[in-house]
């Protein structure tokens, strides 16, 4: 049953995907590793999986996998948990390789979710604040230079607790939920913010945070500013669709986007995605993007699409080779890593630079 409210009337999609020339290619979409809000849950990475595939020729490939794989009739969805014993692993991976039925059609957008708070951290406030100054710190990849300062050399330079602290506190000021007392929620961040800048021993950490000292006035403008509509601070399941979307309509050129459904992707949150694409609207003149050709943007479940079934496999498998690359090997891991890795989107929302965006390690 699709979802139903005020919020999800004209995108929930349950008729078959199909390709066409008019519309272009469908790109279905599922998650692994999603907590919310919740940035600073045991998990450390999110993923969206796409997966250029209709419906139409994603029922072929379901019902092929099932034949090869003997998942009974019964079990009417497809999910990765379904093939991580015997030699169903290999037989699923197979998908994904050269000569494989969905080889170049799959893709995988990253959040490593310690630096998304650090990300967030910067483009909530400090950003604001250099934009007054008349300073655009999306030229250079400044605002990322400064959001990897604290995520990447913030534990080194803070020493015992403080770099957790600091997280901790501006999730509870960012976050959706009302804290109660805003301004004994902005202050005890602020408290944290000095505390940090006084005992860093490591100078870009320093100087990312004598800009945050400056924001305090930002801070309290998000709050008041504060919207139900606008999409909450800190959730960004809606921004991973999107951008992944961005990247495959950058390949292809028109497309259409299936994403499972999901609370959080309401029809105004979804049409506002779209829209942004479709303008390549930006926060700067420089961090602009170029217009897009997405047709539609629409939800659908699993029960209805086996292309999101197909989306959910690989997104389940990125979720293992995730856990492998954060000290919890696994024999699924270690097998699907080489398939896996070459999938990752350049865009992912992650502090490395190379091939493999789980290799950081817990921070």
């Amino acid at each position: 049953m699709p979802l139903t409210g005020p919020g999800y009337e004209r995108l929930s999609h349950t008729t078959p995907t199909v390709d066409s020339e008019g519309g272009g290619r469908w790109i279905a979409c599922d998650e692994s590793g999603y907590d919310g809000e919740d940035l600073l849950s045991e998990g450390l990475h999110m993923m969206v999986a796409g997966v250029a595939v209709d419906d139409a020729e994603a029922e072929a490939i379901v019902s092929d996998l099932r034949k090869k794989t003997g998942v009974k009739p019964a079990v009417k969805d497809l999910k990765f948990k379904h093939f991580q014993r015997g030699d169903r692993l290999g037989k699923l991976s197979r998908l994904w390789e050269n000569g494989g039925a969905l080889h170049g059609r799959c893709s995988v957008y990253v959040v490593d979710k310690r630096y998304a708070v650090m990300s967030k951290v910067i483009d909530l406030l400090v950003e604001e604040e250099a934009y007054r100054s008349g300073i655009d710190l999306h030229v250079n990849r400044q605002a990322r230079k400064a959001a990897l300062a604290l995520a990447c050399d913030g534990r080194r330079a803070l020493k015992g607790d403080r770099f957790d602290k600091l997280g901790q506190a501006f999730v509870a000021f960012a976050r959706r939920r009302d804290p109660g007392d805003r301004q004994a929620v902005i202050q005890s961040f602020y408290d944290q913010v000095e505390a940090a800048w006084t005992a860093s021993t490591r100078r870009n950490v320093t100087e990312t945070l004598q800009w945050l000292r400056r924001t305090r006035a930002h801070a309290e403008a998000l709050h008041l500013d504060a919207a139900p509509q606008q999409p909450p601070h800190l959730e960004l399941l809606d921004t991973a669709v999107a951008t992944l979307a961005r990247a495959w309509s950058e390949r292809l050129g028109t497309i259409s986007v299936l994403a499972d459904e999901h609370r959080e992707l309401t029809d105004t949150r979804l049409e506002v995605a779209r829209d942004v694409l479709r303008t390549g609207a930006g926060a700067t003149p420089s961090s602009m993007h170029r217009r897009l050709r997405i047709q539609r943007m629409v939800r659908g479940s699993s029960h209805d699409h086996p292309s999101i079934q197909l989306a959910d496999l690989l997104a389940g498998a990125a979720g293992i080779v995730a856990k492998a690359g954060t000290g919890e090997p696994t024999s699924a891991g270690v097998l699907l890593r080489p398939v896996i890795l070459p999938l990752i989107e350049q865009t992912s929302l992650v502090p490395t630079e190379g091939p493999d965006p789980f290799s950081s390690g817990r921070r």
